[in-house]
């Protein structure tokens, strides 16, 4: 049996002998590292703020989250995360893959610069996510910490749009700027139902302002995403109609205040087939019949990380009026760039999050006992499906935005095991165990790898 043991300042005794999580008093420095870390790589404040430049603040970011981490790792506290979820296994899993592909790649140096500049920073941005949250008072700071951030990005769009599709700094164009916004959209809405008024009014505030968004970068992907974000919450809110009703009618007044006749001339061009995206060669219907070829011909090895524009470059290089296309796709950006294992194990990480939030929310537990998990559980849950409607039309395989997300999904599921009884909790890791242990080994056979074969990382 697993014993399972907490300081006196992080656990109580609740009813029916449960554990209940008890934060101290004050923010902890690590978790006001991590705060900073999800401001650089989601808010990006370093390109939203240009006195903000020279300070290099994502450098800084790094080095003192890495200077923290290493000061007050707690080895067993992360092996216990690493032991009984899934989603730190299925992660590293994913970057051995990727560097396992590095001497395969189309373009090794260009595999190896995206891993050491831009995946690893997300990779051990979620590590440092899993280190400091230790209960429903980090869980909360961290999600705040996402919400002010895409908050600080909607308002300093809308304020500095000079005309034309809304995009904010060099990292988010219109597309992408949609997309955050619509990752955060579900989880804005059900936080507000973990609090009062004054609570609810500031968020549903800030979700009309990032619908707002959505409408100024006249993102046709992320029409049909936030249509799709939308019709998941009415259908998971069935029972509540005077909640539905409300929602809808907030919805629309919000769109029919902000999109003018532009906007949904735009909108009605998604299903056009005289579009250049069903016509042209370098639309995304070719790109992604293209991409798809690429996938077949190269199953096990793939184009490597960060590769898929070479790839598919290369299949026309030379030629006049094409171009070196990323995917747009992220199902075929991983399927493409890592091959098949890659894209397994990509939807393994997604369904199993989805999976393990609707059973938090199911169980009955520490959960009913807290407005906040459930609420966030449920804005990941539908948060989740968002993302996965938009990555049918943008290259965000190895998004931070998902990183953050799953260090969430796996910060909730650790709390909720300490949160139980002892007997219970035990019962839940040895059932959470056996199911990691299936994965991985379901995908050494996919591998073509012998069963007592071991992973290094």
């Amino acid at each position: 049996m697993h014993k399972i043991s907490m300081s006196p300042q992080v656990a109580q005794q609740g009813e029916g002998g449960s554990i209940r999580l008890r934060a101290g008093s004050g923010v902890r420095v690590p978790l006001l590292a991590a705060g900073l870390l999800v401001f650089v790589l989601i808010g990006r404040i370093q390109e939203l703020f240009p006195f903000l430049v020279p300070l290099r603040l994502g450098l800084v970011a790094m080095v003192l989250n890495a200077l923290v981490l290493v000061s007050t790792l707690d080895l067993k506290e992360l092996g216990f995360k690493m032991r009984i979820l899934p989603q730190p296994k299925l992660v590293l899993v994913i970057l051995c893959l990727a560097l396992f592909t590095v001497p395969f790649s189309v373009w090794p140096g260009g595999s190896w610069d995206f891993i050491a500049n831009t995946y690893v920073k997300s990779v051990f941005a979620f590590f440092v996510f899993l280190h400091v949250i230790k209960n429903e008072r980090d869980i909360a700071f961290m999600v705040w910490a996402g919400v002010l951030s895409v908050f600080l990005l909607a308002v300093l769009g809308l304020l500095g749009n000079a005309g034309g599709r809304l995009q904010v700094s060099s990292t988010y164009d219109a597309n992408d700027l949609a997309y955050v916004m619509n990752c955060f959209i579900p989880l804005t809405f059900y936080l507000s139902r973990s609090g009062g008024t004054f609570l609810k009014g500031c968020c549903f505030v800030l979700m009309g302002l990032m619908i707002v968004v959505v409408i100024s970068t006249a993102s046709r992907g992320g029409f049909v995403a936030i249509v799709s974000i939308l019709t998941f919450i009415l259908l998971k809110e069935r029972q509540h109609k005077l909640k539905i009703f409300l929602l809808a009618a907030f919805v629309g007044v919000v769109a029919m205040s902000f999109a003018g006749p532009e906007y949904w001339e735009r909108m009605g061009t998604i299903l056009d087939e005289n579009d250049y995206n069903y016509q042209s060669g370098v639309g995304r219907i070719e790109l992604w019949k293209r991409g798809v070829g690429l996938m077949v011909d190269n199953p096990l090895i793939g184009a490597g990380m960060g590769q898929y524009n070479v790839a598919e470059g290369l299949i026309h290089a030379g030629e006049r009026g094409w171009k070196w296309s990323v995917s747009h796709n992220s199902y075929l950006q991983i399927g493409v760039e890592l091959g098949f294992a890659g894209l397994i194990v990509f939807l393994l990480i997604l369904a199993k999050s989805i999976v393990g939030l609707r059973r938090l929310q199911k169980s009955t537990g520490p959960f009913n006992l807290s407005p906040f998990l459930g609420a966030t559980a449920a804005g990941l849950e539908v948060g989740f499906y968002g993302y996965c409607v938009s990555s049918v039309f943008l290259s965000h395989a190895y998004s931070p935005v998902l990183l953050y997300f799953l260090a969430l999904v796996t910060a909730l599921q650790a709390v909720s095991i300490r949160m139980r009884p002892a007997e219970e909790s035990s019962g839940t890791i040895r059932e959470i165990e056996q199911s990691a242990s299936s994965t991985v080994s379901g995908l050494r056979r996919r591998a073509g790898l012998r069963a007592d074969s071991e992973v290094h990382v």
